[in-house]
C-alpha cells in the first residue's frame, strides 16, 4: 500500500474517475490479486471540487490468504442516490412535541441508514464505473484499446474500399500509411520499406520500360499507322511500368504465390501513377536444387541443358 501514497501526492487525483483508475492501475502495476472497488458518496459541488475525494487501502482474507483491496472514493451519486427516498427512509410525520435529542437520533439514524445502503450498491456501482471506463479507454487509447482497434479496423476498410486478402494487423498497418500516401507517391525505397512491414518479406521495386510490340494504332483512311506508312516496330512509351520483385526464403505454393501477387498489386495501385503497369516477379533466396513436390518450375527452379 506504500504507491498509495504516491498516489495522493501526484497530479492524478485531479483526473476525472475513469482516467484516474487507469493511471492509478499503472502506477500499481500488474496486480492481479488486487481488487478495485468504488464508492460513490453522492454529489456535493460546494464541499466536493474534484470527482476523486479519496482513495484508501484494504487488506481482507480469502482461504487464509491475505488479498488486497484499494476503495476509490467518488463525488458522484450511487444508484441508491438515484433511487426514490421512500425505497429507504420511510416517511415520518415530524411532530412538534420532539426534543432536540430525538431531532438529533433521527438524523444519527438516517445517515447511518444512507452509509448501510451506499455500501451495499458498492458491487453495482463498481460495474457500472468499469463500463465507463472501458468507453473512456475507446477515446483515450484509440490505437491501443481491443474495442478501439475494432472500430479503426472497420474504418478502414470502409476507407481502403478494397477487398485485399490482409489480417487485420495488415489492414490497420496499410490504412495509416494510406494517409501519408503523398510521402510515398512514387517514392520506391520507401515503398519498398512500406510492402517489407505489411507483408514481412523483402520486395524490390524498379521501373522498367513499356514497350509496345503489337501496333497500337487504328486504320486511317485506307491506311494502318505503323504498317502501311509511318515508322514501323516497337514503341517505347512515355511512362515506364514499375516491376515489383518479391524475394522470400521460404517455399510457397502457387496459391500463395498469386495471392502475394495480387496483394502486391492492390496496394501499389495506391502509390504509383495510374498509367504505369504493374509486374510482379518472384524470386528466392533459398539454395539451388530441386526438392521434389517443394519447387516449382519457373519460380525457384529452371531447368537449363548441360
Amino acid at each position: 500500500m506504500e504507491n498509495l501514497e504516491v498516489i495522493k501526492k501526484s497530479e492524478i487525483t485531479s483526473f476525472i474517475g475513469e482516467v484516474f483508475y487507469n493511471e492509478m492501475q499503472f502506477i500499481l502495476g500488474d496486480n492481479s490479486d488486487k481488487k478495485f472497488w468504488v464508492k460513490n458518496h453522492g454529489m456535493n459541488s460546494r464541499a466536493f471540487s474534484k470527482d476523486v475525494i479519496d482513495f484508501s487501502g484494504y487488506n481482507y482474507v480469502v482461504n487464509d490468504e491475505i488479498k488486497e483491496a484499494v476503495f476509490i472514493h467518488l463525488s458522484r451519486n450511487s444508484i441508491y442516490h438515484q433511487l426514490p427516498e421512500s425505497f429507504f427512509h420511510p416517511l415520518v410525520i415530524s411532530s412538534p412535541s420532539m426534543s432536540n435529542a430525538e431531532v438529533v437520533e433521527a438524523i444519527r439514524k438516517n445517515r447511518k441508514i444512507e452509509e448501510e445502503n451506499i455500501h451495499f450498491f458498492i458491487p453495482f456501482d463498481t460495474e457500472l464505473f468499469e463500463k465507463k471506463v472501458k468507453l473512456t479507454n475507446r477515446y483515450i487509447n484509440i490505437f491501443t484499446d481491443k474495442d478501439s482497434k475494432k472500430f479503426l479496423f472497420s474504418l478502414a476498410q470502409k476507407i481502403i474500399a478494397k477487398d485485399i486478402p490482409l489480417n487485420r494487423e495488415q489492414y490497420y498497418k496499410l490504412f495509416l500509411n494510406l494517409c501519408e500516401s503523398e510521402n510515398y507517391k512514387e517514392n520506391l525505397p520507401e515503398l519498398e520499406n512500406l510492402l517489407q512491414q505489411i507483408l514481412g518479406y523483402d520486395i524490390a521495386l524498379e521501373y522498367v520500360k513499356h514497350i509496345h510490340v503489337d501496333s497500337p494504332f487504328y486504320a486511317l483512311g485506307e491506311g494502318i499507322l505503323g504498317h502501311d506508312f509511318g515508322t514501323q516496330g516497337p514503341i517505347v512509351c512515355e511512362f515506364e511500368d514499375v516491376a515489383a520483385t518479391m524475394i522470400v526464403t521460404e517455399n510457397l505454393d502457387y496459391k500463395t504465390i498469386d495471392q502475394h501477387k495480387t496483394i502486391i498489386k492492390m496496394i501499389l495501385d495506391y502509390f504509383v501513377f495510374s498509367n504505369r503497369s504493374i509486374i510482379v516477379k518472384f524470386q528466392t533466396k533459398q539454395e539451388a536444387a530441386i526438392t521434389l513436390g517443394e519447387n516449382y518450375l519457373g519460380y525457384n527452379t529452371v531447368l537449363v541443358a548441360s
